[in-house]
């Protein structure tokens, strides 16, 4: 569903998404302070995400998500949530600078790369070894670096191969 729409419309769909959930509805002039551009880009905007069914807008009225809006909406967000995890938990990004990439990368990501990152994030979130901490999972293995401590069955005498040099060789 999400690459039937374009990357402004999408924004345009979370900016609504976020503003209806703060004060129930979303007006022209706060979208417009929300994605820093005129009413009149908004006035626009606001046509074609009507002609695509995703909101109801009458002239000088309130904007409103339909059921197919919220339903792009509710896909974004968490494309958006399992990134921003992802990019925090796991790779140990800092917060701040992982909710800036999340939102570029959630627009680009393909379907099946976002089934394999929630299943990956299932897996780490059950796994039984993992740290009880909340460290990012990669720094506590002792094969990544000097502080660590690791699963023992996964240690050997042999450094960890990275998939990059074997592709990088070809």
């Amino acid at each position: 569903m999400l690459h039937e729409y374009d990357l402004l419309t999408q924004e345009y769909i979370e900016v609504i998404s976020e503003l209806e959930a703060k004060n129930r509805v979303a007006r022209v002039k706060d979208i417009a302070e929300a994605r820093q551009v005129s009413s009149s880009n908004v006035s626009i905007a606001l046509n074609n995400l009507a002609k695509k069914d995703l909101i109801t807008h009458e002239q000088y009225g309130h904007v409103l998500l339909t059921a197919q809006g919220r339903k792009l909406a509710r896909d974004l967000a968490r494309r958006h949530q399992a990134i921003k995890l992802f990019l925090i938990q796991i790779l140990g990004i800092d917060p701040q600078l992982a909710e800036i990439d999340a939102c570029k990368i959630e627009h680009v990501m393909s379907p099946a790369s976002l089934d394999a990152l929630h299943a990956f994030l299932q897996f780490v979130a059950s796994c039984p070894r993992k740290p009880q901490r909340q460290d990012v999972l990669f720094t506590s293995c002792s094969r990544f670096n000097d502080r660590g401590h690791g699963c023992d069955s996964c240690l050997t005498d042999q450094p960890p191969s990275s998939p990059l040099a074997e592709s990088n060789s070809e």
